[in-house]
């Protein structure tokens, strides 16, 4: 069963504790701190997903509700749990999602899609009667729907690719138009890959797979889709992945981007997957088995994620005007004049002019008669509005050279319209560092994009970035 990732089981019952403990040890990185969360003591937890300040998970614990189900190998099986969270962290003490709990199969992952309907993957169980050979506890993941509430059923079985295979983990847009999960199924690329639907009609499409830049020959599982539409997943295939590592791609009309992997300290030489990223992209949670079992870990972005920002446009209030129709006014017959509304006027039939400043200004265009200099009529009149651009100001050393020490400085000329908070600069190289003035190196010759973003004041929410190309030379 791929889509479980355990490294290593509990074999005695494990204690339950509360949710409110953290362990000592922590991994702190200038711009995100990274927690394991002590749910459950000794046994493997995965897959947080947090809905409505509640976080759900699934964990193998040995719980005292009803009878225990154990496989083959006497391990104990997945069921969904969930706790509240208070401040982003859990408060209290896990408790089933179920009322009925420990039922003889694994429940592994819950999803909610942009109704908040229930979605779990759990084994299939119908499929043994598709294989004589297959135990009951080698049963393939599916896809099972439960509804805007949970119920005491088994659920409705609503994913799967095939009956022999696994498919797992759906994902779902917020405008509930396009879902994403994992499957191993035949024809597949490697041991698991990803699939994509789009709503179109009122229907789900056909499941499409990922492009060759996103399935590799081994395994790609656990998608997120976030809010920003980053789609967030895991993969062993590439030639920087550890084991399971944490990527991202967002889907474009040319299709799917390539895989970028997510930053900080939270890949490690273990397992990371199940990731959840919240709404403004500072904090979350993902399962790790760093440490030996799969654990859950929360985070968080000491530095403000901004996207991709802006570029940055030098002021410039300099133009050149040109009427198109004037071509066919005969040139011979026919002077032409140019009158700008701050007192400039130019001659012929296209001009370059200044502004000197942002404004509203007025432009026309009039034709004069050559033999006795009189305004004959007006070709075209329109008011022009200049504005200045909304972006950070950066300031950017002339020159650029491999491993010497340069100033970048930002301010808010151009953002007027809110006091900035601080300054967050990130140098394309892997450093980021935050302040109106900043010093840093490159080490290497190339062309590095800096990005400076800034936060409101009075409101966190509101940001802004811009970006710049520099050049670095020897």
């Amino acid at each position: 069963m791929f889509f479980l990732h355990v490294t290593s089981y509990c074999k005695s019952k494990c204690l339950l504790v509360s949710a409110l403990l953290f362990l000592s040890f922590c991994a702190k990185a200038q711009d995100l701190v990274v927690r394991n969360i002590n749910i459950f003591g000794g046994c493997n937890v995965i897959n947080p997903v947090i809905v409505d300040s509640v976080l759900y998970f699934a964990s193998d614990v040995r719980s005292d509700f009803g009878m225990l189900y154990v496989d083959q190998e006497s391990r104990h099986l997945y069921q969904i749990y969930k706790v509240p969270l208070r401040n982003k962290r859990p408060k209290g003490k896990p408790v089933p999602y179920f009322l009925r709990n420990n039922r003889p199969y694994n429940q592994t992952a819950i999803a909610f899609d942009y109704n908040k309907s229930i979605h779990i993957t759990q084994n299939n169980m119908d499929a043994l009667r598709s294989s004589k050979k297959m135990s009951k506890m080698e049963a393939p993941l599916a896809v099972f729907d439960y509804g805007s509430h949970k119920d005491q059923t088994d659920g409705t079985l609503s994913l799967r690719m095939d009956d022999l295979s696994s498919t797992a983990y759906p994902s779902y847009s917020p405008d509930g138009k396009l879902m994403v999960f994992a499957s191993d199924c035949k024809g597949g690329k490697g041991s698991s890959d990803l699939y994509y639907r789009e709503l179109k009609n009122g229907k789900w499409t056909d499941p499409i797979p990922f492009g060759d830049n996103i399935n590799t020959k081994k395994a790609e599982t656990s998608p997120f889709i976030h809010p920003s539409g980053k789609i967030y997943y895991s993969s062993d295939g590439y030639p920087d992945s550890k084991k399971l590592d944490i990527y991202y791609t967002f889907k474009t009309d040319s299709g799917f981007t390539n895989p970028v992997k997510y930053s900080g300290k939270i890949n490690s030489l273990g397992d990371d997957f199940g990731f959840y990223l919240s709404d403004n992209e500072e904090w979350g949670y993902f399962t790790s088995s760093r440490y030996g079992l799969n654990r859950i870990f929360f985070f968080e972005q000491d530095f403000p994620e901004f996207g991709d920002g802006e570029e940055f446009v030098e002021e410039n209030y300099c133009f050149e005007l040109y009427e198109e129709s004037v071509e066919y006014y005969d040139a011979e017959q026919y002077t032409f004049t140019w009158s700008i509304s701050d007192g400039h006027k130019y001659g012929g039939t296209s001009c370059e002019h200044c502004f000197p400043g942002p404004g509203e200004y007025h432009i026309s265009l009039s034709a004069f008669d050559k033999s006795t200099n009189e305004e004959m009529f007006s070709i075209a009149e329109y008011d022009l509005p200049i504005v200045r651009p909304v972006q950070v100001n950066i300031h950017v050393p002339e020159k650029i050279r491999k491993g010497q020490s340069v100033t970048f400085s930002a301010d808010n000329k151009f953002i007027t319209d809110f006091k900035p908070k601080a300054y967050y600069w990130d140098f394309g190289n892997g450093k980021r560092v935050s302040g109106k003035s900043v010093n840093t190196s490159f080490d290497k010759v190339g062309t590095y994009r800096v990005k400076c973003g800034t936060v409101s004041a009075s409101d966190p929410n509101v940001k802004l970035c811009t970006w710049i190309d520099v050049e670095v030379t020897y």
